[in-house]
């Protein structure tokens, strides 16, 4: 049985959406010089989407929206598909449904991320008005 100290041999333990944020992190990086007010704020609204549209609609959303593949860029390097929508669409209803709540959680982290990032950039120039 695991150790929930964290001492279990050397290995950490940590929840799930902690794991998912580590993934998010290094493909948020990539995006930094890509960020700007109009993404950001859009990205503060996708967790949101992906729960009342579902994932299959808004990834459809993304890939129509001229400037948003780098966050269907991201959804595809998390869940290893490089045709995303067609692996959606054949998804049976309990991966759908799996894969659904895990979007939510990464969405959740690319705006947290997206945020800081965002803040921090801006502050190093030293603009005053950064998106909240």
């Amino acid at each position: 049985m695991a150790d929930i100290t964290g001492t279990d041999g050397g290995k950490k333990l940590q929840p799930a959406s902690v794991a998912r944020g580590g993934k998010v992190l290094p493909l948020m990086q990539e995006m930094i010089q890509k960020l700007d007010e109009t993404k950001v704020n859009f990205l503060k609204g996708l967790p949101p989407m992906i729960m009342q549209n579902g994932l299959g609609q808004t990834i459809a959303y993304l890939q129509s929206k001229e400037g948003y593949e780098d966050i269907v860029d991201v959804f595809k390097k998390l869940f290893g598909e490089d045709n995303l929508i067609d692996a959606i669409l054949n998804m049976e209803v309990k991966e759908y449904a799996l894969r659904q709540k895990e979007a939510i959680e990464y969405a959740g982290w690319m705006k947290k991320f997206a945020l800081a990032f965002y803040i921090k950039t801006n502050k190093e120039r030293g603009d005053e008005t950064p998106a909240s």
